[in-house]
Formats: C-alpha cells, sequence, structure tokens
C-alpha cells in the first residue's frame, strides 16, 4: 500500500492537469467557435478547468467543506450545460420539454440532497449516479439518431461523435463505482480502486475532448477550403475573331 500512495498521487497530479488540457486547447482556436452547440461545449470545458482550480484550492487549504460545496455546483452546472450540449445535437420532438424538466429536477434534488445531507464533509453519490444514468441514455440515443439520417461527412470527422464517446466511456465507467461509493467508500481498499479507476477515465475523457476540439478546428478547415471559389479562367472563346479572307 505504501508502494502506491506515490504512484496514486501520481495520478491524481496527472487528472488535474489533464482537466485543464481541453480548455487551453480550445484557447487557441477560440476565434473560430461560430455555432451555438460548440460555444457551449467551450463553456463547457471551461467550467471543467474552473471548478478543477477552485476545488485543488480548497482541497490544498484543507477546506474539506468548501471543496465539497464547490463540487456540488460543478455537478449542477455540468448536468445543465450538457443538456443544453444535446438539446441542438438531437432531433428528438420534444426535447426541449425533456432536457429542461430533467434539468430543472435534477437542481431541486441536489439542493434538495445538501440540505438533507447529515454532514457538509460527506459527499452524496446519489446524485453521480443519477448524472451518470441520464447521460448514459441521452448519449445512446444520440448515436441512434445518427444512425438514422445520412450524413454528409463521415461520424468520425464531427466532433459531437468525438465529445458523445468521451462522456459516455465516462458516464458509463463509472456509474457503478459511483453506485458502489455511498456504501464502500470508507474501506481502504475500495478507496484504492476508486481513485484508478475514476481517475483513469477522467484522464481518457480529457484526451478525448481534446480531440474534439481539434476535430472541430479541421473540419471548419475543410469546409472553408470547399467553399472557397473555385478561378478558372478558360478565356474568351471567339471563333470569328481571326477570320481568315477569302
Amino acid at each position: 500500500m505504501k508502494k502506491l500512495i506515490p504512484i496514486l498521487q501520481n495520478l491524481i497530479y496527472t487528472t488535474y492537469l489533464a482537466e485543464l488540457l481541453p480548455f487551453l486547447t480550445s484557447l487557441f482556436f477560440y476565434k473560430r467557435i461560430s455555432n451555438r452547440q460548440v460555444k457551449v461545449f467551450f463553456f463547457y470545458i471551461f467550467a471543467i478547468a474552473f471548478f478543477i482550480c477552485l476545488s485543488v484550492y480548497f482541497k490544498f487549504h484543507n477546506d474539506r467543506t468548501h471543496q465539497l460545496l464547490v463540487n456540488r455546483i460543478f455537478l449542477v452546472i455540468e448536468f445543465t450545460l450538457l443538456s443544453t450540449y444535446y438539446y441542438y445535437q438531437v432531433v428528438f420532438k420534444y426535447k426541449k420539454i425533456f432536457l429542461a424538466s430533467a434539468t430543472l429536477c435534477f437542481l431541486f434534488y441536489s439542493v434538495f440532497d445538501y440540505l438533507t445531507a447529515e454532514s457538509s464533509k460527506n459527499f452524496s453519490f446519489i446524485p453521480l449516479v443519477m448524472e451518470c444514468m441520464f447521460f448514459v441514455m441521452v448519449i445512446i440515443y444520440f448515436f441512434y439518431e445518427k444512425i438514422q439520417f445520412n450524413l454528409s461527412i463521415p461520424i468520425l470527422h464531427t466532433s459531437e461523435f468525438w465529445v458523445s464517446i468521451a462522456l459516455l466511456l465516462y458516464f458509463s465507467g463509472n456509474f457503478f463505482l459511483f453506485l458502489y461509493s455511498k456504501s464502500m467508500y470508507n474501506n481502504p481498499s475500495f478507496r484504492v480502486q476508486f481513485t484508478i479507476i475514476y481517475n483513469t477515465l477522467t484522464i481518457i475523457k480529457d484526451i478525448l475532448l481534446t480531440v474534439a476540439v481539434l476535430v472541430n478546428v479541421y473540419i471548419k478547415n475543410s469546409q472553408n477550403h470547399l467553399n472557397n471559389p473555385i478561378d478558372i479562367d478558360l478565356g474568351t472563346f471567339n471563333p470569328l475573331q481571326n477570320k481568315p479572307n477569302f
């Protein structure tokens, strides 16, 4: 166990840096953000970077109460931003009512869970389980819609594909981990497994989100290239201009 502690600490620090990677990458291409769903995605990765910095700040000051409060606030903001992101992605007729209702219900439950918590120093994993289950279903439906329509470009060349793959791996991989954490988190061996699984999935998620940023830039450059007018000068065809004298 003592040999594992330095490895786990390095894994945690690597996760902190990985959480900043998508946002830092997107800063180089900020001027190329055009449509609404890409703007929502930018706000999402900005929220990740901002709240991870706050969480680390309170952690290093041993202020667990405010650290957990920051994590709860981020959870609600993450749910809202991802719901907005998929609002622009899916074609579901009643998506506005469904996603807005789900966001409000999640907000009310998160506030209720915080107010009824036994201690402000204990994190509740139930909202995390609900978020994972909800977005796994939303992302699966998103892919179901994608295969119903003909795409002008391959789905691998779309940023929403990489965003959805990143989130699907993250939420599905952590679902049972969060589910068992409610009763097993105080077990030292389980906490080691929790740290390894959660941080590994988070790093993978951040790498794929960074790929989504780069793919979005590649698509925009390709579209601009295809939309450029073709300048072909074939000259003027005047067959009678040099008419010979008979």
